[in-house]
């Protein structure tokens, strides 16, 4: 038998995954019934109902045994903002959203307040035109790797060397404690100098340098 209630209490321990219902047609509160799951053995579902909500059972007759179908809308309980027949999603109680708009073809996660950590072993991610990250800090650990050319707009420090197999190019000076550059049969940039055009022989090195 069909019967519309309301969640008066959540299991825990031993009745997680259970609730207690309230019929007021009957004037009674069920025993515990499981809430129903798309998985339960290996792989696992997971959505629990909030107490208070409004909620479909499918009962016997005398209302002892039963099962709890699944919440349902009604005018206290409205869907959410991003819901119409395009969209698929859940939003979370303390706001946070996740759905997506297949007419628009956009995926969307709204949780600016919220946390996200993903432990996995391994990612791929694939894009045909760009993928864009906007974010006071970006942090990695570890070895980075890019194929392909990179462009920085700002000032980049370093805490190492840098190898270069190309030419390194600057449209201003480019200071340091030390700087050098071989040029040609070992001949060091950074020690041969000339302070003077004179003709004939090179004058000395400017010392220090």
């Amino acid at each position: 038998m069909l019967r519309f209630g309301i969640v008066s209490e959540l299991g825990t321990g031993e009745w997680l995954g259970y609730c207690r219902v309230s019929f007021d047609e009957v004037k009674m509160v069920s025993f515990w019934l499981p809430i129903l799951s798309g998985s339960t053995k290996t792989s696992k579902s997971w959505n629990s109902i909030e107490v208070g909500s409004q909620i479909a059972c499918l009962m016997d007759k005398e209302c002892e045994q039963g099962v709890a179908l699944s919440a349902i809308w009604s005018d206290k309980d409205k869907p959410p903002d991003f819901a119409n027949d395009k969209t698929v999603g859940i939003q979370f109680a303390d706001g946070a959203k996740l759905y997506y708009d297949f007419d628009a073809k956009k995926g969307f996660l709204e949780a600016p307040e919220t946390s996200l950590k993903a432990v996995i072993k391994e990612a791929d991610i694939e894009a045909s035109d760009k993928v864009k990250l906007k974010c006071e800090t970006l942090e990695l650990t570890g070895d980075l790797k890019v194929t392909g050319d990179a462009t920085i707009t700002g000032d980049v420090s370093v805490t190492g060397g840098i190898d270069a197999t190309n030419n390194i190019k600057s449209k201003m000076a480019v200071e340091g404690l030390s700087v050098k550059a071989t040029l040609g049969a070992g001949t060091t940039l950074s020690t041969h100098m000339h302070p003077t055009a004179a003709t004939g022989p090179p004058s000395p090195p400017t010392p220090g340098t």
